[in-house]
């Protein structure tokens, strides 16, 4: 019987643990032609579409005789199962069975096609259908735990309350909504019956980080590449502040957002200069029309997620911060700088000290109320007592991630 510690707001399905049939076995003839597949290019297998070769870190393909190799590079220090030619992210069954190795019960999975730059706007829209109708299928498997995210075609909004709400007849708890893709930014009105919808379906608003769909990752010279990771968190800082300051949280109470893979501890600074915005700017605050300070809309409706952060750790020791109201774990998997299986190393010296009431909150608690889930029966879930030495001894070995 698995006793579960944890639920994790950030995963991956990256686009190599995708089927590699997937759109050509799915989409309406006239696309078929230009919709992604893998081929063989230069001895590797990858992604293409629309004529377009897709390399770097990404643009590869499990599904394919790498299959062991890609398995073992992102598996193999686990202690998980990973069986020749599986595709661990993409099979129900299998994730399921890794969760329970890391103790995780609930999990948020974020899709790569959200990065794909396809030129033909009806393709894409046919690309997400597939890949939405199938991550649907995939959550069927157990509704109650899996949440691997449609992708909302942000780059046509008028389509997006739609979409919303044919999933949620689906079933679905939470969809991605990317900040950097659509015409306009999001305090833009295109944008308020996207955020009718939320709310009225239940459906959560899950935001990563990143960029523009054509953003590509920079070149390794002159450290261009170090500065670009170094500042990718940030990357939600203006999308929070005009989802905030528009008044959306405000019109909307039952409107939540997750901010994933943002990490925290630069989040409580922000939503403390835009209070300090509204008392230093009077006039400005009136005109918005809110009716509290920032930071309760923060705190009623937004979660951010960490997976190691010592200076977020600091912060939630202070009474007043934002953090402890907001932050939820995410494990990161299967990505090499995560922290699943076992993060409980990094906990133990995070949230040393801290109350076991609120870092069970923060680990597990919190998540499962935000998503609505059931959980598993009581007698599985560890209590906060259970955990209060759980990582004492252990060491985390960072990987080395490009």
């Amino acid at each position: 019987m698995t006793l579960y510690k944890y639920n994790s707001a950030d995963n991956h399905l990256d686009q190599r643990w995708i089927p590699a049939r997937l759109w050509q076995d799915r989409v309406a003839a006239r696309f078929r032609e230009a919709a992604p597949k893998v081929v063989e290019h230069e001895g590797a297998h990858l992604w293409s579409w629309e004529g377009k070769i897709v390399g770097g870190r990404d643009g590869g393909s499990a599904d394919g005789p790498d299959n062991r190799a890609l398995l073992d590079q992102f598996f193999g220090r686990s202690g998980a199962r990973i069986p020749d030619g599986s595709l661990p992210p993409s099979d129900p069954d299998l994730l399921l069975e890794h969760m329970d190795h890391g103790s995780v019960y609930g999990y948020v999975g974020f899709g790569s096609t959200r990065k794909w730059d396809i030129d033909d706007p009806a393709l894409r829209h046919e690309v997400h259908r597939v890949y939405n109708d199938w991550a649907m299928e995939l959550n069927a498997r157990d509704p109650d735990r899996l949440m691997i995210l449609p992708i909302l075609p942000v780059f046509d909004p008028a389509s997006v309350p739609g979409e919303i709400r044919r999933l949620a007849a689906m079933g679905c708890k939470a969809a991605e909504f990317v900040p950097f893709d659509g015409p306009h930014p999001m305090f833009h009105e295109c944008w308020e019956p996207v955020w009718q919808a939320f709310e009225e379906t239940g459906t959560v608003c899950a935001c990563h980080i990143g960029g523009h769909v054509k953003t590509t990752i920079p070149p390794a010279d002159r450290g261009e590449r170090m500065a670009y990771f170094s500042c990718a968190p940030f990357s939600l800082s203006r999308p929070l502040a005009d989802i905030v300051y528009c008044g959306a949280l405000q019109r909307h109470p039952g409107l939540k957002i997750l901010f994933a893979e943002c990490r925290a501890g630069w989040v409580p600074f922000l939503v403390y200069w835009m209070d300090r915005q509204a008392e230093e700017r009077p006039g400005l605050f009136r005109d918005t029309g809110l009716d509290e300070l920032p930071s309760f809309y923060v705190r009623r409706q937004m979660l951010v997620t960490f997976e190691e952060d010592a200076i977020a750790a600091q912060g939630i020791t202070h009474e007043d911060n934002v953090l402890r109201d907001i932050l939820v774990f995410g494990a990161d998997y299967p990505h090499p700088q995560g922290t699943w299986p076992d993060p409980s190393p990094i906990f133990y010296e995070m949230f040393r000290g801290l109350d076991a009431a609120l870092r069970h909150e923060i680990v597990y608690e919190r998540m499962r109320r935000f998503f609505g889930l059931e959980g598993p029966p009581a007698g599985q879930v560890a209590t906060p007592e259970m955990i209060a030495e759980d990582g004492a001894g252990k060491s985390r070995a960072h990987a080395d991630y490009e």
